[in-house]
């Protein structure tokens, strides 16, 4: 009894292994990455209200760790497209890491308005993804 238990434990998890990676990265995760990416900018733009480089910082290592893992929705059978949308989100994700770094590091260095330039240009690289990804 104990080695049909085992049995169908192992299966069951080799079953849920194989399923979470055949489809991917799901719908529900991507919603997930982008609040907490939504919730990563605010941090970073409360921190620059209060004149707080912990907020700074936080919320752009929150942005960044998201970032880094968001992928395009993936429909249809048009490879071209499917091509092009993972191209385009794989650009503009490292646009928007390279500028939360770019960011706390000119807030550091005491150049706030360079450093608010770069969170400006981190709201665009993420207007530019949704307008091109889901036809805003």
């Amino acid at each position: 009894m104990k080695i049909i238990r085992k049995s169908l434990l192992a299966f069951s998890l080799t079953g849920i292994v194989l399923s979470t990676s055949a489809f991917g990265y799901s719908q529900e995760e991507r919603i997930k990455d982008m609040r907490a990416m939504e919730n990563g900018v605010q941090q970073m733009q409360k921190g620059f209200l209060y004149n707080n480089l912990q907020d700074i910082q936080k919320g752009a290592e929150l942005l960044k760790k998201h970032t880094a893992k968001i992928e395009p929705p993936v429909e249809g059978d048009d490879e071209f497209k499917r091509s092009y949308a993972y191209d385009l989100t794989r650009r503009e994700a490292k646009k928007i890491i390279k500028l939360a770094d770019d960011s706390v590091n000119d807030y550091k260095n005491h150049q706030p308005r360079q450093a608010m330039n770069n969170f400006t240009k981190i709201l665009k690289q993420c207007m530019t993804c949704h307008a091109r990804i889901r036809k805003w």
